[in-house]
């Protein structure tokens, strides 16, 4: 399947460059097809110059490298319906699907929302034949229309699976956290028939909160380690936005971070990733207009999916590129915001029984495991907890047989800022501090 390969930043095209755009993308294998979809945020589509047709965007992709944007697909009628709210006023936006395949049908949730920051939602399942659609509505699965900030938002919707056959809806956002309610895997709806039905909060925010979050969760098994892991972020969706993680080994938890606390009210979880800067040559970018390369910024909303293909887990994400001249300044909550953004791919390992991501984006490369060079000089981030600033990098001359290469997996990929090969490694050091670690060049 044709369409762009790996994300070129300052390419607003998105015939030519369809990882731009895509907001709260997740990511689908098609078992019928054998290609990816991923589903995104509908209410940005028209701002990167996909049309304005409501339904939810899908890029669609034979390799995980290469994507096509597709159109949408839900069906007029579910457009309809999911607007309609009675007596409220109607939503504006379609936000944060997840597809997947499941029970001989393509089920698609996503969220109908009142507008950007509110707690006022409802999540909806979708079924269809086929993985383009037309996607029809089958039911509303949880409803927090007409509630206070108090209560979880119906938005930001993952299901879980469990060795056991029993499926948890993963919702909520930073209102009053994020919460798992039981699935039938049969319908893909909830087992407790009524959609005000809350669930169990498993992540909630420590008082008072330092940041925003948390929000956009997901949760996976990983039979290899035999824990559950949930993903979500926390953070301002401009600028200092991040990727966090716990882990548990029951499926509604308690899931807790590196230190052993819990991430409902006593911890903000592992740091996987937040905004950075390598030093670059020539990162993918078009040249002229101004633009300047300033890192990357704000990864989040990410969502994790073995590749039965590859045999390998990733993780994809949106990300905004730091591009200064592309700063917007909000004096009202007095930040700043990042404007362009796009879908990532990042490999996920598993080091010590924690996940940890690829600092480069995912292009292809097998990513066996290589011996790092002894003595070698390495170009490292530390994803530190002190802030969610930017994160530089520095240079490190690391042994092989230290703890930080010990305690990481390294292996061979492209290098997104200067082009051509390079070794990278990801990992966690002795503090519980997330490193990322590429050759100097």
């Amino acid at each position: 399947m044709g369409g762009g390969g790996v994300l070129r930043l300052n390419d607003p095209d998105v015939g030519q460059n369809p990882a731009y755009g895509a907001h709260d993308p997740g990511m689908m294998w098609d078992p019928r097809s054998g290609h990816y979809y991923c589903y995104s945020t509908d209410s940005y589509a028209p701002k990167a110059g996909l049309g304005k047709k409501p339904g939810i965007p899908v890029r669609v992709s034979g390799d995980l490298v290469h994507f096509t944007y597709a159109g949408t697909v839900l069906s007029p009628a579910s457009v309809r319906q999911g607007r309609d709210n009675g007596e409220y006023p109607p939503a504006q936006g379609f936000w944060a699907p997840y597809g997947e395949y499941a029970g001989d049908e393509y089920r698609l949730y996503y969220s109908a929302t009142r507008d950007f920051g509110s707690s006022e939602s409802r999540i909806w399942l979708a079924v269809a034949q086929d993985p383009m659609g037309p996607f029809e509505n089958r039911g509303v699965v949880v409803d927090s229309w007409g509630t206070d900030d108090s209560l979880p938002n119906a938005i930001d919707p993952h299901v879980l699976h469990t060795p056991e056959g029993k499926d948890y809806l993963i919702y909520g956002s930073f209102f009053g956290g994020i919460y798992m309610k039981e699935l039938s895997p049969d319908n893909g709806m909830p087992v407790d028939p009524d959609p005000c039905f809350l669930g169990q909060c498993v992540a909630h925010k420590m008082p008072p909160p330092a940041l925003d979050g948390p929000e956009g969760a997901a949760a996976l098994y990983c039979p290899e380690t035999g824990y559950y892991y949930l993903f979500f972020s926390y953070g301002w969706l401009g600028d200092g936005y991040d990727i966090r993680a716990g882990r548990s080994e029951h499926p509604l938890g308690p899931y807790l971070d590196f230190q052993g606390r819990d991430l409902v009210g006593a911890s903000l979880g592992l740091k996987l990733a937040n905004s950075y800067i390598f030093r670059a040559k020539a990162p993918r970018a078009k040249s002229g207009g101004g633009w300047h390369w300033g890192g990357l910024r704000g990864p989040g909303h990410g969502v994790p999916f073995y590749d039965p293909v590859r045999g390998r887990y990733f993780f994809v994400h949106h990300i905004r590129d730091g591009n200064p001249k592309d700063r917007r300044y909000d004096p009202i909550f007095d930040r700043h915001s990042y404007r362009h953004h796009y879908m990532m791919i990042r490999p996920m390992f598993f080091v010590d029984g924690w996940p940890v991501l690829g600092p480069e984006p995912f292009q292809g490369e097998s990513m066996e495991a290589v011996t790092p060079p002894d003595g070698a000089m390495w170009e490292v981030i530390v994803l530190d907890d002190r802030s969610n600033g930017m994160k530089t990098s520095g240079n490190v001359r690391l042994t092989a047989d230290g703890y930080l290469l010990r305690h990481s997996v390294c292996y061979r990929c492209a290098d997104f800022e200067n082009g051509g090969q390079t070794l990278a490694f990801t990992g966690i050091d002795e503090f519980g501090q997330t490193c990322w670690g590429k050759l100097t060049k």
